[in-house]
């Protein structure tokens, strides 16, 4: 039995000891959680997702630091839906935020005191130089900006793509290799339950 006992060592990930590497995790993302959550913009979306992530944070941390299978159980299958989720956005999330930024429709997003300045700016252009001129001077600029502009924006439509891609693919990974921690954690947790149980029976 003291052989068996022995044996029996805190589970580790290469050289990384997983328990407290998970409460140390937990603590963290509770402490980010919280303070995006009051710092950020109080809309709904980014209350749920706070509260998910504060509820996913808080059972983890109660499962590893009391040995709770139950609990790391949850975390699995949370973890397990998050990569689901965030395997799925890898199809749609890069073209979306590629065509996003190379398409200028950021630019439809300023607020109504902006576009009212523009329209007065167009006015007073009007005025000075004829509608006529104005024209012909915005032509030749946009004419020599184009191939340019076009350059830039294919540029950051592309960085911006590949930088998604690489978050996403991040996430899942990161994801997978917790997913890992608490499955061996959870095995530890069996194996020092049937020990305790032998030693009871003996």
């Amino acid at each position: 039995m003291s052989n068996r006992a022995i044996q029996l060592k805190s589970p580790k990930l290469g050289c990384i000891p997983i328990r407290p590497f998970l409460i140390l995790g937990s603590i963290l993302g509770i402490l980010i959680t919280l303070s995006y959550l009051i710092t950020g913009p109080p809309t709904v979306k980014n209350v749920i997702c706070c509260a998910l992530g504060a509820a996913f944070n808080v059972c983890l941390v109660y499962g590893a630091h009391k040995y709770n299978d139950k609990a790391l159980k949850y975390c699995q299958m949370f973890l397990i839906f998050f990569m689901i989720i965030s395997s799925l956005s890898i199809c749609f999330m890069p073209v979306s935020v590629t065509s996003f930024i190379s398409s200028d429709y950021h630019k439809y997003y300023k607020n109504t005191n902006a576009e009212a300045s523009n329209e007065g700016t167009n006015k007073l252009l009007t005025n000075i130089f004829g509608e006529s001129t104005l024209s012909e001077i915005t032509g030749n600029i946009s004419q020599q900006d184009s191939k340019e502009a076009a350059a830039r924006k294919f540029l950051a439509g592309f960085i911006a793509g590949e930088t998604v891609v690489l978050f996403c693919i991040f996430h899942i990974l990161s994801s997978y290799m917790e997913y890992v921690m608490i499955k061996r954690l959870r095995k530890f947790i069996a194996a020092r339950k049937g020990l305790h149980e032998n030693e009871t029976l003996a």
